[in-house]
């Protein structure tokens, strides 16, 4: 149904291989998705000028999904998109390890701390609490639009404002403050519950951009919801579900320190370059004395 390609290769794919496939009497694709380039800075990556950033490599320290999450969110239906390392250190620590970690780890160890991990409250009592779950609706829309016409980037920001009320509405109930009164213990079941069942949609929504996460936040909150049909109304996450162990997400990334070890391996690759460069030069200049006597 669907033919992913490269943008600088529409053409051929949208001319040339039609014409061969209709020749052959088999089937053409309905879509035709050419997608924009992922730069560094403003460059096209290339290996002459060394300014090639492998993803391999930065899965391997940092993890497949957030090396997903970056290129997925980064890169517009339109525009190509950018990855520097510096760009990806910003977003990994404001987005993935401030904004998505943080709240799951609070929720979770507020939940274990002010009820043995278990809450059994689901009631909505206030403007607050409606417009959470207003944000919540809002979001699955935007993103199931978002996800039908291909618009990678605006559904992962769909997820990220989700995120962030979640963490507003944090900071607008202030649960530690709910703790501290024996008479608002509902109150605080009803907040928690609200969290966990907004963490929840975000899991679901964020598995196919970061499948691995996705998996670690419900079994922290100990949840097997996942289906996107759970998302129709508000309240799926059963009461009295005990939640697991509060675990980070992402560990923050020290930007001093790892641009510090980029600039070290590049300056040692580019030594290792150098004394190629000079030993095959002075293989040839032996070979060619060689000729010559």
């Amino acid at each position: 149904d669907l033919h992913v390609i490269g943008k600088d290769i529409v053409r051929f794919h949208t001319i040339y291989w039609p014409c061969i496939l209709m020749a052959l009497g088999l089937p053409l694709p309905r879509q035709v998705l050419g997608h924009p380039w992922i730069l560094v800075g403003e460059d096209k990556m290339s290996k002459s000028k060394g300014n090639t950033i492998y993803a391999d490599e930065l899965a391997a320290k940092f993890s497949s999904d957030a090396v997903r999450y970056y290129l997925l969110s980064e890169t517009s239906f339109v525009n190509d998109g950018s990855i520097t390392h510096e760009s990806f250190i910003t977003k990994f620590n404001a987005e993935l390890a401030n904004t998505y970690g943080n709240l799951v780890n609070r929720t979770v160890a507020m939940t274990n701390k002010y009820f043995g991990g278990a809450v059994s409250y689901k009631k909505f009592e206030n403007e607050c609490d409606s417009d959470l779950v207003k944000t919540v609706a809002d979001c699955v829309a935007n993103y199931k639009k978002a996800m039908d016409t291909y618009h990678n980037a605006d559904a992962c920001a769909a997820v990220l404002e989700l995120a962030k009320r979640c963490n507003k509405y944090i900071d607008e109930t202030m649960p530690w403050a709910l703790a501290k009164d024996k008479e608002k213990k509902g109150r605080l079941g009803t907040v928690l519950y609200n969290l966990l069942e907004g963490i929840r949609y975000i899991a679901v929504l964020v598995s196919p951009f970061m499948p691995d996460t996705s998996k670690a936040i419900l079994e922290q909150i100990n949840c097997d919801i996942a289906d996107y049909d759970s998302l129709a109304s508000f309240g799926a996450l059963e009461s009295g579900n005990k939640v697991g162990a509060p675990t980070p997400l992402f560990a923050r990334i020290d930007a001093e320190k790892f641009m510090a070890d980029i600039e070290a391996q590049q300056k040692a690759a580019q030594e290792n370059e150098k004394s190629y460069e000079e030993t095959v030069q002075d293989e040839k200049k032996s070979e060619i004395e060689g000729i010559a006597k």
